[in-house]
């Protein structure tokens, strides 16, 4: 064989050794980085509008795993359905990856709370800390203590979708009320046990004979015990020291015989 013909018969066993080699190195070098070679990666479906479940089925098909995330009152969007994603959709991502999902709460609603027998100040309270506001207050006679809520709108139990507000009725007594007994209490002090029992103060007479101090209650209209309607007057006579009496002047003659 001469010189000249070696390389050509050589060449194919040449080639098979090189591609031997490659295919040995490559495979050697997939199996300790394969993820390296071969990036396993994936577009992010759209998944914002979708019911959660459904969100969840279409990012498992395209290779990543659904995660709830936060909850957000929305006044438009219904209850479960996906808001945001995170990663957003679009963005190519490793498969397996978590995809956050913000869903919606829908409307956000609240609970009317039970509020007869509360006072005005705690009902407010009351619904208040539910997210309501409270509404208009009127009164009415009932047989309820007076400046307790007897009715409420809506009533208890009544969800709600915020902003909203709640009406409430406050008791302004029954419709007779017992007379408290004011004698021997300043005329301030009848004025507020009135105020305070839903009557009011009314004609004010004055006790110029009375040792008491004055302004001191020494009686009154109707007696303690009896009854008066809702709102009713109370006369009250009061001790009242008469003012003193000045001495008499003396005409100038008489002061002329005293000297």
């Amino acid at each position: 064989m001469s010189i000249r013909a070696w390389p050509r018969r050589a060449l194919p066993y040449l080639i098979v050794a090189v591609g031997g080699f490659l295919i040995a190195y490559l495979a050697i070098f997939l199996f300790a980085f394969p993820a390296e070679v071969i990036p396993d990666e994936g577009v992010l479906p759209n998944v914002v509008g979708l019911n959660f479940a459904d969100a969840q089925i279409a990012l498992e098909k395209a290779g990543f795993h659904a995660q709830q995330g936060e909850t957000r009152f929305h006044k438009s969007v219904r209850e479960s359905v996906v808001l945001q994603e995170d990663p957003p959709a679009g963005s190519r991502q490793k498969r397996g990856t978590d995809v956050v999902l913000a869903i919606s709460g829908g409307q956000r609603t609240a609970e009317v709370p039970q509020l007869i027998y509360m006072t005005q100040q705690q009902a407010k309270v009351a619904i208040e800390n539910t997210g309501l506001a409270l509404g208009t207050i009127t009164e009415k006679m009932s047989d309820q203590q007076r400046g307790f809520v007897v009715e409420s709108s809506p009533p208890a139990g009544t969800k709600l979708q915020l902003p909203a507000s709640v009406d409430i009725v406050v008791s302004k007594g029954p419709v007779a009320l017992p007379v408290p007994d004011l004698t021997g209490r300043s005329l301030a002090e009848a004025r507020s046990m009135l105020e305070a029992a839903g009557l009011r103060l009314g004609g004010i007479s004055r006790d110029t004979s009375s040792i008491n101090p004055e302004g001191t209650v020494m009686g009154q209209i109707p007696a303690p015990g009896q009854s008066v309607s809702n709102g009713g007057a109370v006369s009250v006579r009061i001790s009242r020291f008469p003012s003193p009496t000045p001495a008499p002047s003396l005409a100038p003659d008489t002061l002329e015989l005293h000297r």
